[in-house]
C-alpha cells in the first residue's frame, strides 16, 4: 500500500487552527486523529507535536478591552475579567505544554517496551544457540583430549 504524501507544516497548522476553534484544548492525540481521518496520516508524533506546540506559542492573548463609554467601576471589572483571562490563557497553555511532554515520553516507553518484548521473544534463541556452542566446544576439547593421549 502506498504511503500518503507528507503534509506541508502550514496545512496541519491550518488544522490546529480549525480545531482550536472547535475545542477549547486540543490535544496532539485528538489533532493525530483528525489528521488520519482527513488525509490518511496521523503525521509523526514529534513533528505533530512540535507544530502543535508551535501554533500555541505563537497565538496572541486577545483580552476584550472596555467599552469607551463603561464607567470607572466597570473598568475595574473589565481589568479584572481581562487579568482573568490571561491566566486562564497561560492555564491552558502549560496544560498543552504539559500533555505534549507526557505524551511524547508514553510515546518512547512504548517504544521501549516493544523493543523489550522483540529482544524477549529472540532470547529462547539464544539460550538455544549458547547450549549448541557449548556442546560443541565440549566435543572439541574431548576430541582434543583423544588426539593428545593418542599422540604419547
Amino acid at each position: 500500500m502506498a504511503r500518503p504524501p507528507r503534509l506541508p507544516d502550514t496545512a496541519i497548522l491550518e488544522l490546529v487552527h480549525e480545531l482550536r476553534r472547535q475545542h477549547a484544548v486540543l490535544t496532539g492525540t485528538r489533532l493525530r486523529e483528525e489528521l488520519e481521518r482527513r488525509h490518511g496520516t496521523r503525521g509523526g508524533v514529534s513533528r505533530i507535536y512540535r507544530l502543535l506546540d508551535q501554533a500555541t506559542a505563537s497565538r496572541p492573548a486577545a483580552p476584550p478591552s472596555p467599552p469607551a463609554s463603561a464607567p470607572t467601576g466597570d473598568t475595574d471589572l473589565h481589568a479584572q475579567l481581562s487579568a482573568a483571562l490571561e491566566r486562564a490563557r497561560l492555564a491552558e497553555h502549560r496544560e498543552e505544554h504539559h500533555q505534549t511532554r507526557w505524551a511524547g515520553e508514553i510515546h518512547q516507553l512504548r517504544e521501549q517496551v516493544q523493543a523489550l518484548r522483540e529482544a524477549a521473544h529472540r532470547l529462547p534463541l539464544l539460550e538455544r544457540e549458547v547450549q549448541d556452542r557449548s556442546r560443541e566446544l565440549a566435543a572439541a576439547y574431548h576430541r582434543i583430549a583423544d588426539l593428545e593421549s593418542q599422540l604419547r
